[in-house]
């Protein structure tokens, strides 16, 4: 049974070799939180913030969204509950560069009110890259909060943000995703987490 009181159970040590970095790699993953297996997604038995395995449905795959520099970006923080355990906001801000019919028609159907999960690479990856990537929305879903575009502003580009719903937010800080080691899941990641058909 896991220890729910909330004491520590470990020291918090600074890795000099691992110094902390700012920022996510360019692309990012969206996944349709429905596409999600959450039975069998797998959480480490001894630490809840490490997931070993994301597993989508038969025939489901995520969407890779394309950056540029530091245009996409990712945030969390603890919420506050009176009468409850506290709970973490997760944020996603992100750049639809080109507002082409193709790119609006993706943006339009954020905006329907389906639910999304959203897998980032950090640039800090810590040590033998095993931190690199992390899960927000996983088990609330994330959805689209603001979108706005202004061809006077920010070079005609389509900004938005996805973030946890006020009262539904996740029972944990973004969960680090590692699934054996870093290659696996970068191989995972570059491959949109699809899933073939069964």
């Amino acid at each position: 049974m896991p220890d729910c009181t909330g004491n520590l159970t470990a020291d918090i040590l600074f890795d000099c070799a691992n110094a902390p970095i700012g920022g996510i790699e360019q692309n990012i993953v969206l996944i349709n939180k429905d596409d999600i297996d959450l039975s069998t997604t797998t959480v480490d038995l001894t630490n809840r913030v490490l997931v070993t395995n994301l597993q989508l449905k038969p025939g489901k795959t995520g969407y890779r969204l394309e950056g540029i520099k530091q245009s996409n970006g990712k945030a969390w923080e603890l919420v506050k509950k009176e009468n409850a355990p506290d709970k973490f906001k997760h944020t996603f801000s992100g750049v639809i560069f080109n507002p082409s019919t193709d790119n609006k028609q993706q943006a339009d159907e954020l905006s329907k009110g389906a639910k999304y999960v959203v897998v980032v690479e950090q640039v800090w990856k810590g040590a033998d890259s095993a931190d690199a990537f992390e899960i927000l929305g996983l088990k609330s879903g994330l959805e689209l909060i603001t979108m706005t575009n202004s061809s006077k502003e920010n070079d005609n580009m389509i900004m938005f943000e996805l973030s946890s719903a006020d009262g539904f937010e996740e029972v944990t800080m973004p969960k680090t995703l590692l699934e054996t080691d870093y290659v696996a899941t970068k191989t995972a990641f570059d491959s949109k987490f699809v899933e073939a058909e069964a």
